[in-house]
């Protein structure tokens, strides 16, 4: 009995003596292959590298899809128990850029389309409200070297709604969720020139002293003035990446009556007379996108937005204040401030 018991321990100590020395060679195997794994990416990452800096058009973007959707049943525990409210989020961006050695010229386009429609009492379509931020942005930059790293540079943009709510007759009753393709309502198209300094990979730095805003539609006070800027991209780790463009037009003059259009309750184009100073011409713009990719190009992207523009706040705040049921007089309104304009999007996208 002793020899069985002594043979069956020895057998145990044996078996697990053996699964030790397996479980450190499966170790040692994996440890060697992470080690080869490592090397192949830091010859992909290098490889990718030359890629980027290799003189030549090249193409890409992201497109970012964000949903939201709450709806309430008889939960009493909040004010409206039978609320409701859904967002939808569109973001697309994408870029041209060709660098050489004499010359470079860069190409953006970004689009934002939102929507949020809210319901008080969702089971009498009752107090709807539904809000619309749009917008569009085409950037060209184009850079003749005169060294390594300064420019001789001209740029265009053009920034755009691309939206428009419309409005029902009746104040009183539910407001339709209708809406149309309208640009330049209001916009703005913007020239310049000067100089362009490159001090580092993927960063543009722009002064152009000599330009020429055109505020849209042709109601709006235009100006001369000059134009900053910068623009940069980078991978800020393996798989996150992120892309900011800044601009801001500064006026040389342009004081005077203003002549704000937006659409009364009935839906018919109407402007409003508003005393700007040449400071409240000022327009700037910032915007930012994050992406991070989880697998093949799918992963989660976030898009921010900033703007500073008070001919777009205040045609916004007339318009909104033209369908409203307790509407004021437009000379009742605070249009004094520029309030700074923000939107965000964030969701599942696709980065190309």
């Amino acid at each position: 009995m002793r020899k069985i018991s002594f043979l069956f321990s020895f057998m145990m100590i044996l078996s697990i003596g053996l699964q030790a020395q397996s479980m450190e060679e499966l170790k040692t195997m994996r440890a060697d292959k992470q080690a080869q794994l490592a090397a192949l990416q830091a010859e992909v990452d290098g490889l990718t590298g030359q890629i980027d800096k290799f003189p030549g058009w090249k193409f890409g973007g992201v497109g970012i899809v964000g949903f939201d959707l709450v709806s309430n049943n008889d939960w009493f525990a909040l004010t409206q128990p039978n609320s409701q409210n859904n967002t939808l989020g569109l973001g697309f961006t994408a870029f041209a850029k060709n660098d050489q050695e004499k010359f470079f010229w860069d190409n953006l386009l970004n689009i934002n389309v939102s929507r949020v429609a809210a319901f008080s009492d969702k089971d009498n379509d009752a107090t709807r409200s539904v809000a619309v931020s749009n917008g569009l942005t085409l950037t060209s930059l184009y850079g003749y070297k005169i060294s390594p790293k300064l420019a001789i540079s001209a740029k265009g943009e053009w920034v755009s709604t691309v939206l428009e709510f419309d409005p029902g007759d009746d104040l009183g009753a539910v407001i339709d969720d209708s809406y149309s393709i309208s640009l330049n309502k209001p916009g703005r198209v913007t020239g310049s020139a000067g100089i362009t300094w490159l001090p580092i990979n993927n960063l543009k730095v722009w002064a152009h002293p000599l330009g020429y805003q055109l505020n849209l539609p042709g109601d709006l006070t235009s100006s001369a003035g000059a134009e900053v800027g910068a623009s940069y991209s980078a991978t800020l780790y393996k798989g996150i990446s992120w892309t900011s463009n800044i601009t801001a037009f500064l006026p040389y003059g342009g004081s005077g009556a203003n002549s704000i259009p937006f659409k009364d309750a009935t839906g018919a184009d109407t402007t409003f007379d508003v005393d700007y100073t040449t400071g409240d011409l000022i327009t700037w713009d910032w915007i930012n996108g994050f992406s991070v990719n989880i697998w093949n190009g799918l992963g989660v992207n976030f898009q921010l937005g900033l703007r500073g523009n008070k001919s777009v706040a205040d045609v916004g705040r007339l318009g909104i204040n033209a369908i409203s049921p307790t509407a004021v007089e437009p000379g009742e309104l605070d249009l004094e401030d520029s309030p700074l304009q923000s939107y965000y999007t964030l969701g599942l996208g696709y980065t190309f």
